[in-house]
């Protein structure tokens, strides 16, 4: 190889790993702004405002916002176990089994920090910042997120059932939904109406369900 053709192939490398940065750039910034705000209230301007590229440079990249989605999705892992873990925590730093009562009043706090400061990429940021049902129908890594979402509330009636706070028989995929729906209900609605998601509504909805089996 040459000294000219050398020099052609470092510079393709250099374009190409600049093309990368760039993808990245857009990747991270849309990321947090999702994590922040709903995704049908992020605009394409705002992703590239963020990056800190122009609109053109965005349609270099993707095709549309929900071609943007679905890059994200795909390039990023999110982190699961996130309420059984922290009541896993919980129980090591009280030394003492958590009541169900407890159990839900601490889940619901943990949802609620969540819900308003800027989390982590993971199962619950992307539940309480769900977009509209058009666009999560039209990506399979969207609805396999949402499926997560089922899982992480299932591991928490698994974790409340091993620890004898409820009754076994509770059907804990059918409550593990109601709990996603509800949860998925109050921050639309806290959106369209401009009032905050309360502690006692997401407490509610981590409790009612799973309560009057047995005491806690």
């Amino acid at each position: 190889m040459n000294d000219q053709t050398a020099g052609v192939k470092n510079e393709k490398n250099k374009f190409q790993i600049k093309r990368e940065e760039t993808f990245e750039s857009f990747i991270d910034a849309g990321l947090h702004l999702l994590i922040e705000r709903a995704y049908d209230s992020v605009s394409i301007d705002d992703i590239s405002k963020a990056a800190g590229f122009s609109k053109g440079a965005f349609y270099v990249h993707f095709e549309s916002k929900e071609d943007f989605l679905k890059h994200l999705l795909d390039r990023r892992q999110i982190k699961k176990r996130i309420i059984t873990g922290y009541l896993d925590e919980l129980e090591k730093q009280t030394a003492r089994p958590l009541t169900l009562c407890e159990a839900a009043a601490s889940a619901a706090s943990l949802l609620m920090r969540f819900v308003n400061s800027k989390p982590a990429w993971n199962v619950v940021s992307f539940a309480v910042h769900m977009p509209t049902y058009k666009v999560v129908s039209e990506y399979e890594a969207y609805i396999r997120l949402y499926k997560l979402w089922i899982e992480e509330s299932t591991m928490y009636i698994n974790w409340l059932k091993s620890r004898n706070l409820i009754e076994d028989h509770i059907d804990t995929e059918h409550t593990a939904k109601m709990m996603c729906a509800l949860i998925d209900g109050m921050i639309k609605q806290s959106n369209v109406l401009g009032r905050p998601v309360t502690f006692r509504s997401m407490f509610d909805a981590l409790y009612v369900f799973v309560s009057g089996r047995k005491s806690g």
